[in-house]
């Protein structure tokens, strides 16, 4: 028998027309039986998107690639850093006139500031910054994003150290069973892997 809830969102779905309500009453189901969300990645997949712990408010946080901060060389000059980057000079003045801003100031040939550059990292090149970059260029559907949004995914950019820092996650389980659903109707090319 299916739960109000239940119901309300399988009612939602079929009148939208994106999912299917027996599909969303089996996920409901799996999550209900196994504890963890219904995650039926095609075997097109060519990118993987972790799903790690909360970011905060309990959400999870999902991540293009698996980076822990550990593996990170913070041993590095400015000059150092900047050749390893894909943006450059560039990039590196836009750092310098920000961090004048401050009244900082900063030598190629000094070592790298860790936790600045971790907050750089954090909202440019972290896994959860990789991924809010994929997930912000999909059409989602109102289903996943947006006011009337039955399932959670959060693609936003929020206030950081560093100035801002990019995430993707989830509200919950079920919003994971949605979002693996929709990347499976986008292009089938990718996958959501629980840690």
């Amino acid at each position: 028998m299916l739960s109000r809830r239940a119901f309300l969102k399988a009612s939602v779905a079929a009148a939208s027309g994106l999912i299917l309500p027996s599909w969303l009453v089996r996920a409901e189901n799996f999550l209900k039986v196994e504890g963890k969300p219904l995650l039926e990645s095609l075997p097109t997949h060519r990118q993987t998107l972790y799903v790690s712990g909360s970011c905060g408010d309990g959400l999870h946080t999902l991540g293009l690639e698996d980076c822990p901060y550990d593996l990170i060389d913070v041993d590095l000059t400015w000059k150092e850093f900047i050749e390893e980057i894909e943006e450059g000079q560039e990039e590196f003045d836009q750092l310098l006139e920000q961090r004048a801003e401050y009244g900082e100031a900063l030598l190629l040939d000094e070592k790298i500031d860790a936790d600045l550059f971790y907050g750089y990292w954090d909202a440019s090149y972290s896994p959860e910054a990789k991924a809010h970059g994929l997930l912000s260029n999909l059409d989602l559907g109102p289903e996943l994003i947006g006011e009337h949004a039955r399932g959670g995914i959060y693609v936003e950019t929020q206030a950081s150290s560093w100035g801002y820092r990019s995430i993707a996650a989830a509200e919950d389980e079920l919003s994971l069973s949605l979002l693996q659903k929709r990347l499976n109707d986008i292009d089938g090319t990718i996958a959501i892997e629980l840690e």
